[in-house]
């Protein structure tokens, strides 16, 4: 006596022309679409780092633009060079530093210039700023 099993209990789908996805394909797109995302998450890593670097320069921007306008607003004869200096902003250090050239680029002038250097973490943000102010 010999039993047979039914061809169709083998069968797992009975579509026309083999319609579907098998599962290498799924596998394989599965693998592309991770590939997507960790990319996607590296950008939103290194944009994070930009930020923080922007904030930085802008601070520094901002604390060279405070110390050029007083210097404009102070008295000729008083303004001098200035050995850099810890300077709080924002909740970080930076360093700031004043550099009085005299008579330069004409007679009874002085060109000035104010660096500001600070750290976000990963390098070091330096902004320089000039003015030449008449006597």
């Amino acid at each position: 006596m010999q039993t047979s099993v039914p061809t169709s209990v083998y069968k797992t789908r009975n579509t026309p022309g083999g319609a579907g996805f098998s599962l290498i394909e799924v596998m394989l797109s599965l693998v592309f679409l991770s590939i997507g995302v960790l990319a996607l998450t590296e950008l939103q890593f290194t944009v994070t780092k930009g930020n923080g670097s922007s904030n930085t320069m802008a601070t520094a921007v901002s604390l060279a633009e405070k110390k050029i306008e007083s210097l404009k607003a102070a008295s000729y004869p008083t303004i001098q060079s200035e050995a850099p200096t810890a300077v709080t902003a924002s909740g970080a250090t930076y360093t700031r530093q004043v550099i009085v050239t005299d008579n330069q680029p004409m007679l009874n002038v002085k060109t000035v210039q104010v660096i500001v250097s600070g750290t976000d973490g990963q390098r070091t943000v330096t902004v320089p700023l000039s003015t030449i102010i008449a006597q």
